[in-house]
């Protein structure tokens, strides 16, 4: 009797660790090779070399904090880098080359609208995706389901909001539209985008349909300006990228123009605020993310990219994180999400699955926790909350 109570008494211990053996998740047995792949295509050379490199160190950085937290059941994550040159052929051949050649599970960027418009139907040819971290021309993730993602907000949501606080600003009731007619991003912005948002908001475009126009790095811009001069508005929209926007405020106040300029996201690139000084205070534009606002994921970021940052690519220009690096840093955690939800083997014959995979998690994510991202909407764009800032002290500020 006494022996047989003592079997009964071993059942349930015997029990316990059945349950707890069969409990633990099979996923780190699921994930194969000596390394997970991800793949950047971003403009490290060309006119979007200074913001590419930043977009590169925040990348990196989220690997960098993955790995130090194991990796992905301890197995370390691997960026592949590749340059697009900030041009859309060269990213052909890039996205090409990362998903051929290096056999990553999914790529982040590339950069610009003109680069993505290349890549996208590239992109669901070979079935991988690509999340894009500063591409922001409506529509374009739309059109190119179901691989195609964008990290960032439509300049529409932006334009939006950056003109309501334009029109309270500075009474607003006429303006002036000056857009590049060559870089894809700015030329919506400039014909499409303000236009839209200008009329929404009861303000007269005195240019109607047709902007005063140029061509992404245009040496000089007196003849524009002049044009601008002669009509006389309350203020004035910019489609423009940051190198562009400084040269024309620069341009504008020689001239004697005091008349506030706006626009949208592409003009926070290239340290607009810090170079410009006093002539391009007040600017006013819109982002999802700046230093300013940080919160203590923003402050894990921040001290990864610092870190990181500092071996490499050392320049003034890269010192300091914006939002475009923000962006695929929570673009490499929410690849990671994927993997870890979608049970991604990693192994060599199931490559095309696994991308399938991590496609199939991203279209139907919408309450991601990062940085400053929450996930994709139905067409692929990002989930974002706008910030509307402006140049104060040679230097963005959100408004108060």
């Amino acid at each position: 009797m006494e022996r047989k109570m003592r079997n009964w008494m071993a059942l349930p211990i015997c029990v316990f660790f059945l349950a707890l053996f069969i409990s633990v998740p099979s996923s780190a047995q699921t994930i194969a090779g000596p390394e997970i792949r991800i793949g950047a295509a971003l403009c490290i050379s060309g006119h979007g070399a200074n913001v590419g490199k930043r977009e590169a160190i925040g990348t990196q950085a989220a690997i960098d904090v993955i790995n130090a937290e194991g990796g992905v059941y301890g197995v370390p994550l691997k960026l592949y880098l590749e340059d697009t040159a900030s041009h859309p052929g060269e990213a052909v051949t890039v996205v090409r080359k990362l998903t051929g050649d290096h056999k990553v599970l999914a790529i982040v960027g590339p950069h610009y609208s003109s680069e993505a418009e290349a890549t996208f139907p590239l992109g669901n040819l070979l079935k991988i995706v690509q999340i894009c971290v500063a591409s922001s021309k409506p529509g374009l993730s739309a059109a190119n389901r179901p691989y195609a993602f964008r990290n960032t907000l439509t300049e529409d949501k932006i334009g939006d909001a950056v003109v309501k606080e334009f029109k309270k600003r500075y009474n607003i009731k006429k303006v002036a539209i000056i857009a590049d007619i060559k870089d894809a991003v700015s030329k919506s912005v400039g014909t499409g985008v303000l236009p839209a948002a200008y009329k929404a908001n009861g303000i007269e475009v005195i240019t109607g349909d047709s902007p005063v126009t140029f061509l992404t790095n245009d040496a000089q811009f007196m003849a524009q300006i002049t044009k601008l001069k002669a009509m006389n508005p309350d203020g004035i929209g910019m489609g423009a990228l940051g190198p562009d926007a400084l040269n024309i405020i620069t341009e504008a106040r020689r001239q004697g123009m005091k008349q506030p300029f706006m626009s949208t996201a592409p003009i926070m690139e290239g340290n607009i605020a810090e170079i410009g000084g006093k002539a391009v205070e007040g600017t006013l534009s819109g982002t999802i993310w700046h230093m300013s606002v940080a919160t203590p994921a923003s402050k894990k970021f921040i001290e990864a990219y610092q870190k990181r940052q500092k071996t490499m690519y050392t320049s003034e220009y890269t010192e300091m994180p914006d939002y475009y690096p923000v962006n695929a840093y929570d673009a490499v955690f929410m690849i990671v999400e994927a993997i870890k939800k979608k049970r991604v083997t990693n192994k060599p014959g199931d490559l095309a699955a696994d991308r399938a995979k991590i496609m199939e998690y991203l279209t139907t994510l919408r309450d991601f926790k990062g940085v400053a991202s929450r996930g994709f909407n139905e067409v692929g764009d990002g989930i974002k909350d706008v910030i509307v800032f402006e140049i104060k002290g040679g230097q963005w500020g959100p408004v108060k």
